[in-house]
């Protein structure tokens, strides 16, 4: 089965799933009475409900890095977590747990206990507004602070198993050669009676995450009606297809609509005001930009597309100039990014900058072009990755790790971090002359690579990572005791999680 098939069906699996998680209350739409009911630990939400949504969005994680194309792109990623991010904190005490973009081109969301998004890239290419994506975001987030999950508990839980196990079955047998049949039948079978299950209980919850991810929609500076707009749309596509045995939409599966729901939903739009118009010129420009990046990054653009968009459109002249570099046509990328006024400060045009740089090998220039950028947005976690990669390549890893030690704290899921951290230390035991300081980066280089293959659910690779970090610190036990006791407990959490399975 191709990668494509099985994204869909494995997409579809995990839309599916029931979702749980805390909600705060957070300031009534412009259309609705009611406000958000913020459930406390008291009304049913648990230490251990928590604790195990956290280990299954965890395991979740492990399932997609190792069998899905995550868009590994930090700008990318960077707009989707602030939309995402800044949505989730009107309904919710607790941050999401992790917001990834799938490469595919099917339009398709979904969420996962414990706070785990995710989104294909076909649903914000084949967005007309940055509204239209933040309607799909906003619906996700609230069936996750609503609770969908719990209030269903005891019908749900066969339901859970069974989705997850289907899901395992696909993923192994396609891992272990049994060919796309096998895992399509395995995957088949779970979905059909996981669809018929969820059907039942599902409506007035899609109504729900509906009223609340519209008022989630509306006071996060979106407009309200992008949410009936867009669904409207997935629903007339579904019904033209549908007589031709065409395609449906993944989310229009896994999110069924109604006439009388569509209905609903625009008549409760028409109640909120629209946003600002300096609110529409800022999302429209981020938009463009977004939508171009991923068309080049996913091979849904071509060059001459981009030369006839590139003189109208911001975003398509800055994935040209990426072209034009990766393609090393580096004077042509250079007089494109010259072309017209490019505001310096803009993050995309900064890192546009610097990887033109970079592709000359001219890394000490890409640092000074991102640079002043990561100045003034420090919290951005893109200028961080990207930057400290050119701090890597110009010979600075020391730099590097500066930047990186936010992000690779204890416990810290950020695959990308790691690879970079991993980098960073390996070139660091390379460049110095100290016995102690060689022995300290190559615990550390082993650490990191024993993360990113956790992470990746390679449980054996990164106990072997461990166990050769481990004795590397014992030939200094008594200077090197704290990092042994670290790798230690990273040792147990390895076991705890390949031990980890969903019930």
């Amino acid at each position: 089965m191709s990668n494509q098939v099985m994204l869909k069906k494995l997409a579809v699996a995990m839309a599916c799933l029931p979702m749980l998680a805390m909600n705060a209350n957070a300031h009534q739409g412009q259309g609705e009475k009611s406000l958000f009911q913020a459930p406390s630990l008291a009304s049913g939400v648990g230490f251990y409900e928590k604790h195990r949504n956290e280990q299954l969005a965890a395991w979740s994680l492990r399932q997609i890095y190792d069998s899905l194309p995550v868009v590994n792109d930090p700008w990318s990623e960077q707009v989707i977590h602030q939309m995402s991010g800044h949505m989730n904190g009107l309904v919710r005490q607790l941050p999401l747990y992790s917001v990834l973009l799938i490469n595919d081109n099917n339009i398709n969301a979904f969420a996962v206990p414990g706070g785990l998004i995710g989104m294909n890239t076909g649903t914000i290419i084949g967005s007309q507004t940055m509204d239209e994506v933040a309607s799909v975001l906003a619906h996700e987030i609230a069936h996750i602070s609503q609770r969908h999950y719990e209030h269903q508990l005891d019908n749900q839980k066969k339901l859970l198993a069974m989705q997850l196990g289907g899901l395992l079955a696909a993923i192994a047998a396609g891992a272990a050669g049994g060919g796309g049949d096998a895992a399509l039948v395995a995957m088949a079978g779970s979905q059909t009676a996981s669809a018929e299950g969820a059907a039942v209980h599902s409506r007035e919850h899609e109504r729900e995450a509906d009223r609340v991810g519209m008022q989630i929609l509306a006071q996060a500076g979106y407009d309200a009606a992008a949410m009936p707009r867009f669904f409207e749309r997935l629903q007339k596509q579904h019904m033209l297809n549908q007589g031709k045995g065409s395609f449906v939409p993944s989310f229009v599966q896994s999110h069924p609509f109604t006439s009388e729901r569509l209905s609903e939903a625009t008549a409760r739009a028409s109640a909120y005001r629209p946003p600002v118009m300096t609110a529409k010129q800022e999302q429209a420009k981020l938009f463009d930009q977004w939508v171009w990046r991923l068309k080049y990054l996913t091979k849904q653009t071509t060059h001459t597309q981009l030369v006839a968009h590139a003189t109208q459109s911001i975003g398509a002249r800055l994935a040209l100039a990426t072209y034009l570099a990766d393609n090393h046509r580096h004077q042509e990328a250079s007089e494109v990014m010259k072309a017209g006024d490019l505001n310096p400060f803009d993050p995309l045009v900064c890192v546009t900058q610097a990887h033109l740089l970079a592709a000359k090998k001219d890394y000490a220039g890409a640092v000074l072009a991102i640079k002043p950028c990561q100045l003034i947005y420090p919290e951005r976690r893109d200028l961080r990755l990207y930057l400290a990669q050119h701090h890597i390549h110009a010979d600075q890893p020391t730099d590097a790790l500066v930047l990186l030690n936010d992000l690779t704290q204890d416990g810290s899921h950020d695959v990308q971090a790691w690879q970079l951290a991993q980098q960073a230390y390996q070139k660091l035991a390379q460049l110095t002359d100290d016995e102690m300081q060689i022995t300290t980066a190559t615990i550390h280089a082993l650490r990191a690579r024993s993360q990113v293959a956790l992470w990746h659910g390679q449980y054996q690779e990164s106990l072997k990572s461990l166990a050769q970090a481990q004795q590397v610190a014992k030939r200094d036990d008594d200077k090197l005791a704290t990092l042994s006791a670290l790798l230690e407990k990273d040792k147990q959490a390895v076991m705890s999680a390949k031990e980890f399975k969903p019930k």
